[in-house]
């Protein structure tokens, strides 16, 4: 048996339930975590994904990933311990194909298109799970972000994990994975991430935003940058449509390929604490397309501000003297 069959076979709910008590909600199961102490739920499982996430840690995975994080082992001793439960007495092959049927495999034509595409693909309606509460929403209304923007996001509350949630969309508009901001105030104190993933998903294969502002970027003929989805929230109140985010502070290589094939000019709107003349993926991307980024001379933003944190007149000075990287 493949090791991955191994996984797919045990239920994860059934197994993480010998350790904490779940309760559903909506098609989501949530528990105290059995990972680290804490006296709110934030321990997640999907059965759609046969997955969990740890909020209080941020730990994600399958089963064989938990077992490894709650018994402190090792890979094969997580292997033995799962075929245990499963009661599966055989040997369990990881075997890795031969360089020669790899590279065969990689070129030959796809035996159905449905298939190629990795990665979880949620259902069209899956936040509607979620709940539309005015005096969750109203946190980040208070931090200047419309409701207009809000809804056109599609961002809603998690009552369990105290959360704004937000779907994180593929090029094509598919939810691939769904974002959250704790609205916890002492999230520090209890080891929270004030920002998190509900299921991991490797390395990102979209930017945030690209799908809602798609016909705005192609119409401007350039997209703007962000490291996080808030901005993306702030610019889009401002009246800037053509933005998207690459959730974190570098770009990888799957969003070069995407940006390089939209074909658009690309300005690098991020945090003033990052440099990007150090990302050799952006150094790659000028060769396809013109590359911009802002640059704070006049200190007009904080240490970890976004350019749009500080309003609409210093965002406007900070574009306008926008530089070119040749």
């Amino acid at each position: 048996m493949e090791l991955s069959e191994l996984i797919e076979s045990v239920d994860i709910l059934d197994y993480i339930s010998q350790y904490t008590d779940f309760t559903e909600k909506n098609g989501e199961y949530w528990a105290l975590s059995p990972l680290k102490d804490e006296n709110t739920p934030s321990f997640s499982v999907r059965k759609e994904t046969n997955s969990f996430f740890d909020f209080s840690s941020g730990i994600g995975g399958n089963v064989l990933t938990f077992i490894r994080y709650y018994d402190k082992c090792s890979m094969a001793e997580a292997v033995e311990k799962l075929k245990k439960y499963s009661g599966f007495n055989g040997k369990v092959s990881s075997r890795k194909r031969l360089a020669a049927t790899e590279v065969a495999k990689r070129f030959a034509p796809p035996h159905n298109t449905a298939k190629k595409a990795k990665g979880t693909v949620l259902p069209d309606d899956y936040m509607e799970r979620y709940e539309k509460r005015d005096d969750k929403l109203a946190v980040w209304e208070r931090e200047g972000i419309s409701r207009a923007s809000i809804d056109k996001f599609s961002v809603y509350y998690d009552s369990f994990s105290d959360r704004l949630v937000y779907p994180i969309r593929n090029p094509d508009g598919k939810i691939v994975n769904i974002g959250g901001r704790t609205l916890d105030p002492h999230w520090k104190e209890k080891g929270l991430r004030k920002y998190t993933y509900f299921m991991s998903w490797g390395e990102l294969k979209t930017i945030y935003g690209l799908a809602e502002n798609r016909d705005a970027i192609l119409q401007k003929g350039e997209i703007i940058l962000f490291e996080g989805c808030k901005s993306v929230l702030l610019a889009d109140t401002y009246g800037i449509h053509n933005t998207g985010a690459i959730l974190t502070s570098h770009l990888n290589p799957n969003q070069m390929k995407l940006l390089a094939a939209l074909g658009c000019r690309v300005v690098f709107a991020l945090d003033k604490d990052v440099c990007i003349r150090d990302d050799h993926n952006i150094k790659r991307l000028k060769q396809f397309v013109n590359v911009q980024y802002l640059w704070d001379k006049d200190n007009l933003l904080g240490e970890k501000d976004s350019p749009v944190d500080r309003g609409q007149e210093t965002w406007k000075k900070l574009y306008e003297g926008r530089l070119s990287w040749r």
